[in-house]
């Protein structure tokens, strides 16, 4: 017999009492109370397994109406059916405990037929009424699914034309931070929570529904100012609940003035009202209006032709010089993309650009951009204009591509340029979503030879520590800190960070700049580089080169050993560069930096490596050996090279971690070179063009002498 199906008989007369407890008995558990006076407490205590109240209305010591009264009052115990007896026939009296919330009358004596046929039909009522409940009501919060939501909204509607309704749709901002750090326990409990205080919050004739995760939508009656400091309260309830951290809710609300519209089509309103104040400090509660279902509007017809855009070549790159504040001379660029669209004509980068990085496309325009910038400065170095170093950003989304290194270095081998040409931002924001994983990712780019600048530092929240880590090497301020007013306190924070800028090691560009009286701001700050409208503003390709080809260009000094390495012509060998490294990243960075110029072969360890060799030798040109390597370190392969004679002229370049007694001992086994890692590549190819010439000229030497030895 279930607990759950017990029945609770109030009953003064024992007589009767112990009447309907035999008939009751063999099918249910029953709960007998004396008196109505103390049956309320038992009705709370035992709330979740009474399935029905049998009340004698005709209690002397305590109206059985009162009890009525009080379980009415009390709201959630009106679920509970009531069967009222009495001995007498009065149908006015039946009448009365019927309009009070009872559900069935039975008279005294009890025919213990009706009586198990009435609470028979009263329980099956309720296990229907249950099953219903249960289909309508989301499982875990006991507010309205959204189908049922929907479906009850216009039942609504229909029933009250007169009076003014609106949805409001709430949204968690940090609901996925909060399940990830407190369980998926504790973030249900909140979502109950919640439940239970927005159907609190709501009268009759309004209604609260889930639709997923922890997003609720209420049916409310519409009252600007009461909708207002409702969800406000709301906001600190909810924050009341016993977790620590603080819940950031938004509301977005919709007034209904369209009640033909579909519901899904009234939240989806209210959705995209709370979207519009996402992640603004001291905002949670919006309004709908038609700009922002025009804005909604707008961006879906941008989403819609973003890809035909692509395709056709509609974006196109921009790009807005960097100044030298020292000598006002052009030391750089910014790429910038802009979109002329057939018939839209100029999309402002402001509106497609933040929806780029929201849907993810930005990955697809950044890869045109990088790829169309390094085609323009290939062009550019064959036409022999001045070269400057053009800067590209690269968004969030690719920072967790998997292949962002690979795309990056095929750009620039095939337009055949330096890495140095191209120099990559990445916004301060982005530093902050998974710092470990940017760490790696720009220290691998910056091992390859790229110049690194944080773009619009001073808009986010680095740590001192983050910027000791990451090894970039300019900062780009944030507009913010040169334009307004030139107060002391802005100044004193402008001044600060360009200082602790160039106590880092970083040259410092400060983008947005306008003004006379800012450009004397900076260069009394010692700011290294502007950008800005007051030298010049973005501009098509063809404008740019113009513009190079008439100003004055910031050249690196033609004596200094950085323009005597553009100089050299490194010829390409049909001879073998063999890499030897047991890291594959390092083997991908060499060989994708001297794939033009030698065939590359690649081997994991020296035991690899010195198989290829006796089998290959005459073909090396080059070894570029790592020396901690299992199966077989570079010091045991140089050892057994430099025993056989065929083996020993062959240059030897290690690339490895310093330290003196690895250098020493190299050298010692015969090794041609050593650089330590992490290199530069534009040094590293000095270093092998080095070695190999030398072994060439050697080579020839030796071919000569035994040429006439053979003629003597």
């Amino acid at each position: 017999m279930a607990d759950s199906n017990s029945v609770l008989i109030i009953e003064q007369n024992e007589d009767d009492r112990n009447n309907i407890i035999e008939v009751l008995s063999s099918e249910y558990k029953v709960i007998e109370v004396s008196s109505s006076i103390n049956a309320i407490d038992v009705i709370e205590e035992k709330l979740d397994i009474i399935t029905v109240i049998i009340l004698d209305i005709t209690d002397n010591t305590f109206d059985g109406y009162d009890l009525l009264c009080e379980m009415k009052r009390r709201g959630y115990l009106v679920k509970i059916p009531v069967i009222v007896t009495s001995g007498e026939g009065d149908e006015e009296l039946e009448l009365r405990a019927l309009s009070m919330g009872a559900s069935d009358f039975l008279r005294k004596p009890y025919n213990s037929l009706i009586v198990q046929k009435r609470i028979g039909n009263i329980m099956k009522n309720r296990e229907n009424a249950t099953m219903v409940d249960h289909l309508e009501k989301d499982y875990l919060t006991g507010v309205y699914s959204e189908e049922v939501f929907c479906r009850r909204v216009v039942q609504l509607m229909e029933k009250n034309p007169e009076q003014s309704y609106a949805i409001v749709y709430s949204d968690m901002e940090n609901y996925q931070l909060l399940k990830d750090l407190f369980g998926e326990t504790v973030s249900n409990n909140i979502l109950v929570y919640m439940a239970k205080v927005f159907k609190h919050l709501i009268d009759r004739n309004e209604i609260c529904g889930r639709l997923e995760g922890d997003h609720f939508v209420l049916f409310v009656k519409y009252d600007e100012g009461k909708l207002q400091e409702n969800l406000e309260s709301v906001v600190k309830i909810i924050n009341e609940f016993p977790v620590n951290m603080n819940i950031r809710l938004r509301f977005g609300i919709y007034e209904i003035t369209d009640r033909t519209m579909p519901v899904s089509a009234m939240c989806n309103r209210a959705m995209i009202t709370v979207n519009n104040i996402k992640g603004k400090y001291g905002q949670c509660v919006a309004f709908y209006d038609n700009d922002i279902w025009e804005k909604q509007l707008r961006e879906q017809e941008i989403i819609d032709c973003m890809e035909t855009a692509l395709r056709e070549k509609q974006f196109e790159v921009y790009f807005q010089p960097k100044y030298d504040l020292a000598s006002e001379k052009i030391a750089g660029a910014e790429a910038l993309v802009r979109w002329h669209h057939p018939t839209k004509g100029f999309m402002n980068p402001g509106e497609f650009i933040p929806l780029f990085e929201k849907n993810g496309f930005i990955t697809e325009l950044d890869k045109y951009v990088w790829d169309s910038t390094c085609k323009y400065i290939s062009t550019w170095k064959k036409n022999g204009y001045p070269i400057v170093p053009v800067s590209v950003n690269v968004s969030r989304t690719d920072i967790y591509n998997p292949e962002l290194v690979d795309i990056i270095l095929g750009m620039i081998h095939k337009y055949d340029l330096l890495p140095e040409n191209i120099h990559l931002e990445i916004t301060e924001t982005a530093y902050t979503d998974n710092p470990q994983q940017i760490i790696d990712v720009v220290k691998k780019l910056k091992m390859i030879g790229f110049v690194i600048e944080m773009d619009d530092f001073g808009s986010g929240y680095s740590s001192l520590n983050m910027l000791n880590e990451l090894p970039i090497d300019i900062l780009k301020l944030d507009m913010g800190f040169v334009q307004g007013d030139f107060s002391s306190n802005s100044n004193n924070i402008l001044s600060f960070i360009i200082s602790l800028a160039k106590w880092m090691d970083y040259a410092v560009v400060a983008e947005g700049i306008e003004t006379e009286a800012q450009i004397q701001m900076l260069r009394n700050m010692d700011c290294n580089y502007v950008q800005g409208y007051y030298y010049a503003k973005p501009m098509p390709p063809d404008e740019f080169e113009a513009y190079m080809l008439k100003h004055n260009v910031l050249l690196e000094d033609p004596d200094s050993f950085a323009s005597d390495l553009n100089q050299m012509k490194f010829q390409k060998s049909q001879g073998v560069m063999l890499i030897v490294d047991d890291l594959s990243l390092n083997r991908k960075i060499l060989s994708a930096s001297f794939n033009q110029y030698f065939k590359i072969v690649e081997k994991e360890n020296g035991a690899e490596a010195l198989d290829y060799i006796k089998d290959n030798y005459k073909n090396i040109d080059v070894i570029m050996l790592d020396l901690v390597m299992p199966v077989m370190d570079g010091f045991s392969l140089m050892n057994k090279l430099r025993m056989d004679e065929k083996y020993r002229n062959i240059p030897i370049i290690v690339t490895s971690q310093g330290g003196e007694k690895s250098v020493e001992k190299s050298f010692a086994l015969g090794a041609t070179d050593f650089v330590e890692k992490p290199y530069n590549l534009r040094i590293i190819l000095h270093r092998v063009q080095n070695a190999v010439m030398a072994f060439r000229n050697a080579k020839k030497i030796r071919e000569s002498v035994d040429k006439k030895n053979v003629l003597v």
